[in-house]
């Protein structure tokens, strides 16, 4: 029987968890801190979070409307396509002044 200990307590409730997970999770930590790993986390913070926050912050979408991965897909087709189209935009909109001004 493998060793088990608690990780930490939360509102009055206890984690266990097995040596297994925790040098599992010691492993990963390990790998993170890597100069691969850390050159990886550097990149996908920058990469999709940033649009996926603006279209929480900025465009206030908060839950999908339809239900079923078909529906679901077309409604994030339509709000990458309205995200792509508005940073278009932008970018048409400050060439622009750049040229007039």
């Amino acid at each position: 029987m493998s060793a088990q200990r608690c990780m930490y307590k939360s509102k009055g409730k206890s984690r266990i968890q097995r040596e297994s997970e925790v040098s599992a999770l010691q492993t990963a930590r390990e790998k993170l801190r890597s100069e691969d790993g850390y050159a990886l986390l550097d990149r996908r913070t920058i990469e999709p979070e940033r649009v996926f926050g603006q279209m929480k912050n900025n465009r206030g979408f908060r839950r999908f409307l339809l239900r079923g991965l078909p529906k679901v897909s077309l409604e994030v087709g339509w709000l990458s396509l309205a995200h792509n189209l508005l940073k278009k935009a932008a970018i048409d909109q400050k060439a622009k002044m750049a040229v007039q001004g």
